[in-house]
């Protein structure tokens, strides 16, 4: 199908709707309800989501590449094997949200929360989690490659098994965080600890 290019839904009503290999192309979505959609390989480029409403929306191997999502909510919905590289959340509803694997490098979070959210196994890399609410956020096996955690607060989140190479780690409270040597040795490292290997 042809893509959309620069156009303007308002107040749509989508609920329910199944969309397959469709592109949007720098389209703005304002008010609409697209309560339980599903996409399935479905395009959204430069798109841009305004108060939109995707509660218990699925979503199966579809792209969201740099697109902005602002005060939308999210409640309940399911992302499985998505690309979602350089979209941002701004004042958005995530949670609960669930995803199974995909890639969401230079995802920006700024100050959301996502509390008990799990990214295991995700590809995260270069992503911002500046001030997010990370309680119980699970991240093993993720790759966190550059990440950063400015002020997020993280108190019985998981990193068992991430890639934490480059992430800025500093400054954070570690205390009741599930953690493995490697992630240790990273952490030490941003504290300006020597380690010793002798």
């Amino acid at each position: 199908m042809a893509p959309s290019e620069g156009r303007t839904y308002r107040q749509e009503d989508w609920y329910g709707r199944d969309l397959g290999a469709e592109r949007f192309d720098g389209d703005r979505f304002v008010d609409c309800d697209l309560t339980e959609i599903t996409t399935s390989g479905t395009i959204f480029d430069r798109c841009e989501f305004s108060g939109v409403r995707l509660n218990a929306s699925v979503h199966d191997g579809s792209r969201f590449s740099n697109c902005v999502f602002r005060e939308c909510s999210l409640f309940d919905a399911t992302f499985r094997g998505c690309s979602m590289t350089g979209s941002r959340f701004v004042s958005s509803d995530l949670r609960p949200l669930h995803l199974e694997g995909g890639k969401w490098d230079f995802v920006s979070f700024f100050g959301a929360d996502l509390r008990g959210v799990s990214f295991q196994g995700m590809r995260l890399d270069e992503s911002d989690f500046t001030n997010a609410r990370l309680d119980s956020a699970s991240f093993r096996d993720a790759s966190l490659t550059g990440a950063v955690f400015l002020g997020a607060t993280l108190p019985g989140a998981v990193f068992t098994g991430a890639d934490a190479s480059g992430a800025q780690l500093a400054g954070l409270s570690w205390r009741g965080v599930r953690i493995d040597a490697q992630l240790a040795v990273l952490i030490a490292h941003s504290l300006g600890a020597v380690i010793d290997e002798t």
